[in-house]
C-alpha cells in the first residue's frame, strides 16, 4: 500500500481523481473535496505500476547544469543558441549582437546580471504574447508577473493574474505561446478536464508536443 506520507494531496472542486509526477519524481494526487481518503489510497494503489514507471523516468532525466560563464559557452534565447563573449569597455552589463556579450566589468556578478537581462526579455515577450492571445481568446488577465518558482512553468492566480517562470524565455517561442494559451484558458476554466484541454487545443493544436518538449528539455533552461 502506498501511504499518504509518500504523496501530496490537493483537494479542489474537480470531479475526478488524478495523478501527477513532478520533475523531482514526487507524487501529487488531485482529488475532489469530499472524496474519502480510503478511496484515494485505493486509486493510488491501483496505479502503483504507472507511478513507479513515471517516477523512474523522472529520475532518469538529466539534472540541471548551471552555467560557468566562460568564453564560448552557449546560452539559449527563444530556443536559439548564442555563444558568450567577454567584452571590455562595454556600456551595458549584458547585450545581444549575434552573440551574448558580457562586460568584463560585470564578470564577478555574471549570473546576477544575466538573469536580470533574461527577466527583462521575458517580461517583454510574455507581455506581447499574452496581449496577442488574450485578444483572440477574449480573456484578459489582471496582471502579468515574471516569477522564479522551483517547479512550475506558469500559473493562474485567483485574482486573475498570470505568472510565468522567467526561464521560459530560453524556450522556443512556440513553447512560450502554449504556456500563454494554457494560463489564459484558466481564466475561463479552472480545472484540467476535457473542456479545458479542448479550449487549449483550439489555440495551440500541438500542445502535447510542447508539453513533451518541456519534459525533455526543461533541465536545459538553466543559468
Amino acid at each position: 500500500m502506498i501511504h499518504s506520507d509518500t504523496f501530496r494531496l490537493i483537494r479542489s472542486s474537480r470531479r475526478t481523481l488524478a495523478l501527477e509526477i513532478k520533475p523531482d519524481a514526487s507524487l501529487v494526487v488531485r482529488a475532489p473535496r469530499r472524496t474519502p481518503i480510503d478511496q484515494i489510497h485505493l486509486f493510488v494503489e491501483k496505479h502503483r505500476d504507472w507511478i513507479s514507471c513515471k517516477q523512474a523516468a523522472a529520475l532518469a532525466r538529466p539534472c540541471p547544469v548551471l552555467k560557468s560563464f566562460v568564453e564560448g559557452e552557449d546560452f539559449l534565447l527563444l530556443g536559439r543558441k548564442y555563444r558568450l563573449r567577454m567584452v571590455d569597455n562595454m556600456s551595458k552589463a549584458v547585450d545581444l549582437d549575434g552573440e551574448l556579450l558580457l562586460s568584463t566589468a560585470a564578470l564577478q556578478r555574471a549570473r546576477e546580471v544575466v538573469v536580470k537581462w533574461y527577466r527583462t526579455r521575458a517580461r517583454e515577450v510574455f507581455t506581447e504574447r499574452v496581449t496577442q492571445y488574450a485578444a483572440v481568446m477574449d480573456c484578459h488577465p489582471a496582471i502579468i508577473r515574471i516569477t522564479s518558482p522551483r517547479r512550475r512553468w506558469g500559473s493562474c492566480g485567483t485574482g486573475g493574474g498570470l505568472n510565468f517562470n522567467w526561464k521560459l524565455i530560453m524556450a522556443p517561442l512556440e513553447v512560450i505561446d502554449y504556456l500563454v494559451v494554457h494560463e489564459l484558458a484558466h481564466l475561463k476554466h479552472h480545472g484540467h478536464d476535457r473542456i479545458f484541454w479542448g479550449l487549449v487545443k483550439q489555440f495551440a493544436p500541438d500542445y502535447k508536443h510542447y508539453q513533451r518538449w518541456l519534459k525533455d528539455n526543461g533541465h536545459r533552461l538553466e543559468v
